[in-house]
């Protein structure tokens, strides 16, 4: 009993004294200016997250003006906005022309830091985080991410990520950032030709489909009266064929590769239209196969009547 007293106390006085340090490291992240940086092709845009604490009483709209004007400086800001959350206050900059190269899958631009972040307390602490597609590799200043203090965390979607957590000074030391990137174009290539073979994927599974659906109800007349529900059922792999066709666009990095690598316009055109053709092949098929049954069961009808 005293034994199982003495470990309570002990459990007590332990929560105790870490209760003092989770909350400073709560405080410490709570109050941690984020800055976002997504190189994403057809829209580039800055997302700056500001805990409301460190406004300091200035109008939100304020605050997006005086960031707008320091971004000005250096490239051209397209529009701008702000939404507020339950702790931070996200500004968004949508840039024009980030990229000083984007040619044949080469890329390159600059980030001046005191333009990216010269606005904040030198003794401010801080989260860049800098998204791009998977298909890219990049270097800053011609060196490794890691030289600089970025980490690279594992994602799931289509973008890469490096994050950086420091204080504002110590980025502001390294003056300005040099991204150099490059698209992987084999990777690019191979995983285009898997994203657009969902296409005859869709086409046998739906002519299939349709065939045996088709020759079930011929075969069973009496099932007609549930048509419709047959016909949901029989769809229900081709369209799972094309949830698995927007997965794998979004897995894959195509989703951000195609928008760096194409002219606007274009880039959409490869991103939407396979998806399109998947979505369109799925009632064709089906609307041609109850026609072909009602008709084949009408001829039927007017054989057996004679």
């Amino acid at each position: 009993m005293k034994r199982c007293v003495l470990t309570l106390i002990l459990l007590f006085l332990v929560a105790i004294s870490l209760y003092p340090i989770t909350t400073m490291a709560k405080a410490i992240v709570e109050t941690s200016v984020e800055v976002d940086i997504c190189i994403i092709g057809r829209d580039n845009h800055f997302v700056y997250k500001i805990p409301k604490q460190l406004h300091n009483n200035t109008p939100y709209n304020e605050m997006k003006n005086d960031i707008e004007a320091s971004l000005a400086n250096h490239w051209k800001v397209e529009g701008a906005h702000f939404e507020t959350n339950q702790k931070d206050v996200a500004y968004t900059f949508f840039i024009g022309d980030l990229f000083q190269e984007k040619q044949d899958g080469q890329l390159k631009l600059s980030i001046p830091y005191r333009t990216l972040i010269g606005m904040f307390s030198e003794d401010e602490s801080i989260q860049l985080r800098i998204m791009a597609s998977k298909l890219t590799n990049w270097q800053i200043n011609a060196k490794e991410w890691s030289t600089f203090g970025f980490v690279q965390p594992l994602t799931y979607l289509s973008e890469r990520e490096y994050i950086y957590n420091g204080k504002v000074n110590e980025l502001l030391q390294q003056r300005v950032a040099h991204f150099d990137g490059a698209i992987e174009k084999q990777q690019m290539i191979l995983r285009s030709i898997m994203y657009f073979s969902f296409i005859i994927v869709q086409i046998f599974a739906c002519l299939i489909l349709s065939k045996r659906l088709k020759k079930r109800i011929l075969q069973h007349p009496e099932n007609m009266h549930q048509f419709r529900k047959l016909n949901y059922l029989y769809q229900l792999i081709p369209l799972l064929i094309v949830i698995a066709q927007i997965t794998f666009l979004v897995m894959s990095g195509l989703l951000t590769a195609f928008g760096l690598f194409f002219s606007p316009g274009i880039d959409l055109l490869f991103i939407v239209g396979p998806i399109l053709v998947s979505i369109i092949l799925l009632p064709m098929f089906f609307v041609a196969t109850e026609n072909e049954i009602s008709k084949e069961l009408h001829d039927k009808t007017l054989g057996s009547d004679m």
